[in-house]
C-alpha cells in the first residue's frame, strides 16, 4: 500500500470514489433491486476504468462488487 501522503490528490480521490461505488453496490445487492445493481455495477466499472487508463494502480484484493447472493 502507498502511503496517502504520496499519493496526488486525484489518486486520493479516485480511490475514495471506488470505494463509495463498491460501498452503493454492496447496498443495491442487499436490496435486492436489479436496476440499481446493474446502475452502481456500471458506475463502479467505468470508475476502475477511468483509474486504469490514469495509471492508477487498483488494489487487486479488493473486489470489484459484493459476491452475488
Amino acid at each position: 500500500m502507498v502511503k496517502p501522503s504520496t499519493l496526488s490528490l486525484f489518486e486520493r480521490e479516485m480511490h475514495d470514489q471506488l470505494s463509495a461505488a463498491r460501498e452503493a453496490l454492496t447496498e443495491a445487492e442487499r436490496r435486492g433491486e436489479t436496476l440499481l445493481v446493474q446502475a452502481a455495477a456500471a458506475h463502479l466499472e467505468s470508475l476502475v476504468d477511468l483509474a486504469r487508463r490514469n495509471g492508477i494502480v487498483i488494489d487487486a484484493t479488493e473486489p470489484l462488487s459484493a459476491p452475488a447472493s
